[in-house]
């Protein structure tokens, strides 16, 4: 799948400081049904790793939004599934467009074998990873659960996975194996057709409460990035208290809200929700570091920049991302670079025995990075 001069090879292999004989197998092919994915062998954690990519080409964002619910008892019947998981994996559901994914993969490792090879014959003592970012992610933990059967001390790491991925009862229950990571804001692991909704109608119902034009909201926001005093009230620009001011806005989203219940009505299935899978670090953004070259970054990258700022992980249940946070960064939080500089900043202060204060905030405070890769 490589091109002629093999650049996507000597990319991987250089980005992630691997030697050529580390390599074992590489797929660089796209389509709506192939994920780019990798097997490599990490001598130094002792570890046979598979790694899905992410998001990046518009097949992949075709599958990202192709998020109907759909039952796992066929692909449990083609494919098998980890024995104690196998009752939720029945009554489970999962994201449609991640599933044909995973079903591809699934083929390509048994036509090829490598990875039962690797681990019973040339690295029988080495652990099986899995891991991925966003859509790789979500691809990773259902690979896992259906390996985990052959392999059952695997674990997988998901670096900002789909909101939307699968059924609770399975989210909580695969957190036996499966930790998933999350920056401040990231909108993916929040995203949901019910959090879509619930941003909507937030959206719809604060244009409609707004007393001024616009443009003077603009220029009052503009004002508190560039530090002057605009006497910001929010009591004068918008009606926070009470029902919608009359208005054709406000008798349109009556309307709005009138369909949409009409709709839930006559729909007759169960309204399934999906979540983000397995232990859920959030990484919380507590402090900043002001300083003119700090503000000077922000200032370049219209305030998406998270440099100058700290971290603090913490523990997120599965429902706690529930709602889509409106943020500068809401969408660079999930870039992988920004996942992965932080996750090493965090990973360091760990290993530093001498960093204190960290007492205060929610497990996981003694939350081992190292004992988890």
């Amino acid at each position: 799948g490589d091109n002629i001069c093999g650049i996507h090879k000597t990319a991987l292999l250089k980005h992630a400081g691997l030697n050529q004989s580390d390599l074992i197998y590489a797929n660089f092919e796209s389509s709506l049904e192939q994920s780019p994915y990798c097997i490599v062998v990490d001598h130094e954690w002792k570890s046979v790793v598979v790694s899905i990519r992410g998001t990046l080409s518009l097949e992949d964002c075709v599958t990202d939004v192709l998020v109907d619910p759909i039952q796992l008892d066929d692909f449990i019947d083609r494919w098998g599934f980890d024995e104690s998981y196998i009752d939720d994996g029945r009554n489970g559901f999962i994201h449609s467009g991640v599933l044909r994914r995973v079903e591809w993969i699934l083929s390509d490792l048994h036509r090829h074998k490598l990875l039962e090879k690797l681990m019973r014959d040339d690295y029988p003592e080495y652990s099986l990873r899995f891991c991925g970012h966003s859509l790789g992610a979500g691809i990773a933990v259902l690979l896992s659960l259906v390996y985990r059967k052959d392999f059952p001390n695997l674990k997988c790491f998901a670096f900002s996975p789909p909101g939307g991925l699968m059924t609770k009862d399975l989210a909580v229950r695969c957190s036996e194996f499966v930790c998933s990571f999350v920056l401040d804001c990231d909108l993916v692991p929040r995203l949901s057709v019910q959090s879509m909704s619930i941003l909507r109608d937030e959206v719809l119902d604060l244009i409609a409460r707004i007393k001024v034009p616009k443009f003077v909201i603009a220029e009052s926001i503009v004002k508190d990035i560039l530090g002057k005093d605009s006497n910001l009230n929010l009591n004068d620009y918008v009606h926070l208290n009470g029902p919608l001011p009359d208005s054709d806005l406000a008798r349109q989203l009556e309307r709005l809200k009138s369909v949409q219940e009409r709709r839930r009505q006559d729909f007759r299935g169960p309204i399934i929700k999906l979540y983000p899978p397995g232990k859920i670090i959030h990484l919380v953004k507590v402090d900043e570091i002001r300083s003119c070259a700090h503000d000077f970054a922000r200032c370049l990258t219209c305030w998406t920049s998270n440099v100058g700022y700290d971290y603090v992980p913490v523990w997120e249940s599965n429902e706690a991302l529930g709602e889509i946070e409106v943020s500068p960064t809401m969408y660079t939080d999930h870039f992988p670079n920004r996942v992965c500089l932080e996750l090493e900043k965090v990973a360091n202060q760990f290993r530093d025995k001498s960093i204190m204060g960290f007492a205060a905030y929610p497990s996981p405070v003694e939350f081992d990075i190292d004992a988890h890769v």
